[in-house]
């Protein structure tokens, strides 16, 4: 029994000089570390700050880079250190910092074998500031540009596939964002800002992901339009009106809107047939005659057509 205590004794002797000089070699690291952060050379911080890096201590990296890793420019460490700081802020989720630090590695450092990883970085970074739909669309569009250079430059690069998946990601919020503020128009009864910020999109985004519905809107704000209009500007109205539903039965034939719109522009063409007709009997430049004196023409037109 005293053995077993004796040899217990020793076990717990053993372990506390093992535990005694691992607490003396961190207290002399730390000390060491705090002496380097606080007194120690450009050099003497890089350095450690390469050791800490290659531990991912990410947060500490860009705390001790921040401020000295210019002074590493025109040095032998210009390119490690520059690759530090911005690497450690994209890891740590500075991302602005980052996409802007990164970027200027890739333009410091073309043929650095980090180069690519950096432009695409970089082009992640904006991708992950890029707001909701809603909102401001600055760091959206920043986003598709710098993410459109990566695909430019490293056309077979290994991030390709990524950046190709963002980029349609990034693309629909600003399609949506288009439409929707167009759709506000129509919402509003503002037709004719309807009918020029619809035609708009199509203009600048032929692939829009809402095209259909954006091209059904216009064709209802151009009806609503051309019937709210002055005589004069009645047929030519309803002419454009026509033409859109015309083109909309013919790119979505089969949309669950085909039918509507196929209605619609029956009745369009039967009211424009009637203002014609209408100004013709009145004897009168269009321009001349009245909402009134047309409606009460139009009527009088029915009640010929029903005897």
């Amino acid at each position: 029994m005293n053995d077993k205590i004796h040899i217990f004794a020793l076990m717990l002797e053993r372990a506390y000089k093992i535990l005694t000089i691992v607490a003396v070699i961190v207290l002399f690291t730390a000390c060491k570390s705090y002496n380097v952060l606080r007194d120690g050379t450009p050099e003497e911080k890089f350095e450690y700050a390469k050791k800490l890096f290659e531990e991912e201590e990410y947060a500490k990296v860009s705390k001790i880079m921040e401020p000295i890793y210019v002074r590493f420019r025109q040095t032998t460490n210009a390119e490690m250190a520059d690759w530090m700081v911005s690497y450690s802020f994209y890891k740590i989720g500075t991302y602005e910092l980052a996409s802007y630090l990164l970027n200027n590695f890739a333009r410091e450092y073309p043929a650095s074998p980090r180069a690519e990883e950096a432009v695409f970085l970089a082009a992640e970074a904006s991708y992950k500031i890029s707001p909701e739909y809603y909102l401001d669309p600055t760091h959206t569009e920043k986003a598709v540009s710098v993410l459109q250079r990566y695909i430019d430059t490293y056309p077979e690069g290994r991030f390709l596939e990524q950046a190709d998946k963002m980029i349609r990601e990034l693309n629909y919020k600003l399609e949506r964002k288009a439409y929707e503020i167009a759709y506000n128009y129509y919402r509003l009864e503002e037709y004719q800002a309807a009918i020029i910020a619809f035609s708009g999109v199509l203009d600048d985004m032929p692939s829009n992901s809402f095209r259909e519905q954006i091209m059904y809107y216009r064709l209802k704000a151009a009806y609503m339009y051309a019937r709210e209009s002055v005589t004069d500007k009645q047929q030519a109205r309803y002419n454009d009106a026509i033409t859109y539903a015309r083109t909309f039965l013919k790119t979505f034939p089969t949309s669950e809107y085909a039918e509507e719109v196929g209605e619609i522009k029956a009745v369009m063409e039967k009211e424009y047939e009637e203002v014609t007709t209408a100004v013709k009997n009145l004897g009168k430049d269009a321009a001349e005659v009245t909402k009134k004196e047309l409606k009460k023409e139009i009527k009088k037109e029915k009640k010929q057509e029903k005897k």
